[in-house]
């Protein structure tokens, strides 16, 4: 559970669909966190211009990185959030290109932006069992134990084939809401 006074949630859109069931879990935690008196922010990592990492070594230079593109504006919203809700679906038994950018961009952030954060994470994907997730879960918890982040939730939806189908499953619906109110402890 978060910690008292803080009431921030962003919420990262990981998929290159509109509308689809990323989005739609997702923008559930969001609804739940809301209703529980949060202050909620949403981006997708579509809409944002961001380059992969370059193994230049210029961020441990200089302190940020040499690329500038909205990664810039992405870290200023992590930093103002106290909970990160990221949705991705499965990609070949991983995350998407765009949330792979995302977090290979972090290797040059100050590690103390992450210290403390709590992080929700939302995975539909197509196959019909939670086992395709394994290795994305597996990266997420171990991100988190390394930047000092607690891992609060996971919430999988398997057989998600269909564009925003996680609609026709309640249970996925009221688990990631639920998920957002019990982020305040409500």
């Amino acid at each position: 559970m978060i910690t008292e006074g803080n009431n921030k949630v962003l919420g990262i859109i990981g998929s290159p669909r509109k509308g689809g069931n990323t989005e739609v879990l997702v923008d559930e935690v969001l609804s739940g966190a809301e209703e529980a008196g949060a202050t909620v922010t949403k981006v997708a990592l579509r809409d944002l211009s961001i380059s992969p990492c370059r193994a230049c070594n210029g961020c441990r230079q200089t302190g940020k990185c040499v690329q500038d593109d909205d990664m810039v504006r992405l870290i200023d919203l992590m930093e103002q959030n106290d909970v990160w809700v990221i949705g991705t679906p499965i990609y070949w038994w991983s995350v998407t290109a765009q949330v792979k950018a995302f977090i290979d961009r972090w290797y040059g952030l100050d590690q103390s932006i992450f210290q403390g954060k709590q992080l929700v994470l939302t995975i539909p994907m197509g196959g019909h069992d939670e086992y395709y997730a394994r290795h994305t879960i597996g990266m997420f918890e171990d991100i988190c134990r390394y930047l000092g982040m607690q891992h609060l939730q996971t919430i999988v939806a398997p057989g998600m084939n269909g564009k925003g189908s996680v609609r026709e499953f309640p249970q996925y619906l009221e688990l990631a809401r639920t998920a957002g109110l019990q982020v305040f402890g409500h």
